[in-house]
């Protein structure tokens, strides 16, 4: 589910419940410690990013047996925090019941793809480190923070804040324990 607001409404409050019942309008935004934030529009590399992730785990766990691979939906991890990933995985074991809000659940594995406007400035940059120290408070247990300017892939886990690895075009990236098995070549990201 992706949520719009009017510009008008930006600077209001909202808890969770307020902010699912918002109405859809012409831009998106999460909702981050009560306050709406816009998420920028995805252009066409991070799409293909995001396209071919997908589909090699679709090719890998055609029945969903291993989990689902959410594409630009809302999750509502329990915390007050309504963030968008660009892919949110759950395992099966975890996948809450499916409803017309956000999924209420926190992700096993998060894809965050760095746009453009990402590094543009101190406080873009602070906003998006922010969110990886966010997705790791909540627990999500592998981000692949990918970057398509540098063509690397920074990976952490909930502990320790620094990523635990990071991937370059020839290296993998690894399901580990979530997507046991599945591995993808990270200059597969960009070719």
């Amino acid at each position: 589910m992706t949520l719009y607001a009017r510009v008008t409404e930006v600077e209001k409050s909202y808890s969770p419940q307020e902010f699912e019942t918002l109405p859809e309008f012409d831009e998106r935004y999460e909702l981050v410690d009560g306050k709406l934030v816009k998420k920028p529009m995805p252009g066409g590399q991070h799409g293909s990013i995001a396209r071919r992730i997908n589909k090699r785990v679709n090719l890998f766990d055609p029945d969903d047996k291993f989990g689902i691979m959410w594409f630009d939906t809302t999750f509502d991890v329990g915390t007050g925090w309504l963030p968008i990933p660009d892919l949110g995985y759950v395992v099966t074991s975890r996948i809450p019941a499916i409803t017309e809000k956000a999924i209420k659940c926190v992700p096993d594995l998060v894809v965050e793809i760095h746009s453009p406007s990402d590094s543009r400035s101190k406080a873009e940059r602070e906003a998006t480190e922010k969110k990886i120290r966010d997705w790791q408070k909540v627990g999500v247990s592998i981000i692949w923070a990918i970057n398509p300017e540098t063509k690397m892939v920074a990976v952490y886990h909930p502990h320790p804040a620094e990523p635990i690895m990071e991937l370059g075009l020839e290296d993998e990236l690894n399901g580990e324990a979530v997507i046991p098995g599945f591995k993808l070549r990270v200059g597969e990201l960009f070719g």
